[in-house]
């Protein structure tokens, strides 16, 4: 056969790109998106609000800030566990109109059970968004660019969190356009580690992607190591044009982050949230070896 031709990148791609990697601010208001396909969940706010109010009597609830909005105010939610040896701060929501790690904190708090590790969750990190169904927070502001400079109450809800709680482990829950799921991970997630969580996710059903959605091919697939040419480019990146994401914010203060993508195509629900469902779950398991082992996250991972 003859050799599959390299897909032609046209003028619209290059539109895509610098939208959601070029620019921090992107509108002025809310945009609803479904751009590259994303399918909506029927995602009710004062649902979800109300479901995580819901542990109160088994878990501290407190809102970490209220942003006004079209004549109401919008919560960031945290739940947390109580104190224990470690510490996984779960952030979901970061980009509003992925609705499915959002959706997903509800299962992951009722089925935790696990007494070493505190389990705090931030959800919806971007409430305005997630209610609007846009990426973009209610200035318009791709949240995950702005760890930099903290021009949004969003990304300064989420570094008082993380001052607060002192995470030994993040897990941030996104959405992306691929077929199946993966996992960007940054220096300081451990390579074997993340093999086991990925083997977890693709154990509870979840297909695991052989590409992330740069093209890069994932051995072994669904996880994204950030390799040094990826460091470096993300530091160029941070350098330049003033823009970070929670991986890398977390990569400078030494903490491990997995930034889980599932696809956001499917309209099944169930389907949608599993992934997230199933990556925390594991995650909590190895924060429990840990805790009992004496294991530490270590130093930065190039090794991958």
């Amino acid at each position: 056969m003859p050799p599959k031709e390299r897909q032609r990148v046209t003028l619209r791609d290059l539109r895509t790109f610098a939208k959601y990697h070029l620019k921090r601010r992107v509108h002025d208001y809310p945009a609803p998106e479904t751009e590259l396909g994303i399918v909506g969940l029927g995602y009710d706010a004062d649902e979800f609000a109300a479901s995580m109010r819901g542990f109160a009597g088994r878990f501290a609830v407190d809102t970490v800030e209220e942003i006004p909005y079209g004549g109401r105010s919008h919560p960031m939610l945290r739940v947390a566990t109580p104190p224990a040896r470690r510490t996984l701060l779960v952030l979901a929501g970061v980009h509003g109109n992925e609705h499915a790690g959002i959706l997903a904190v509800p299962e992951i708090l009722a089925r935790f059970a696990e007494p070493s590790v505190r389990l705090v969750a931030l959800a919806p990190v971007n409430p305005v968004g997630a209610a609007e169904m846009s990426r973009y927070n209610g200035d318009g502001f791709d949240i995950n660019r702005d760890f930099v400079r903290f021009e949004t109450r969003e990304a300064r809800a989420v570094r008082r969190v993380f001052e607060e709680e002192r995470p030994d482990f993040v897990v941030s829950l996104h959405e992306g356009p691929q077929d199946a799921s993966f996992m960007f991970l940054n220096r300081y997630v451990d390579a074997a580690l993340a093999r086991r969580v990925a083997q977890a996710v693709a154990a509870g059903g979840s297909a695991l992607a052989e590409r992330d959605y740069f093209g890069r091919r994932l051995d072994p697939p669904g996880v994204a190591p950030m390799s040094r040419a990826t460091w470096l480019i993300t530091a160029l990146w941070a350098r330049t044009l003033q823009m970070k994401a929670t991986g890398m914010w977390c990569d400078d203060r030494g903490v491990p982050e997995i930034t889980l993508e599932s696809a956001w195509r499917l309209d099944d629900r169930a389907a949608r949230t599993r992934a997230h469902v199933d990556l925390v779950s594991a995650v909590v398991a190895e924060l429990a070896d840990q805790a009992f082992s004496g294991a530490t996250a270590g130093s930065p991972d190039h090794t991958h």
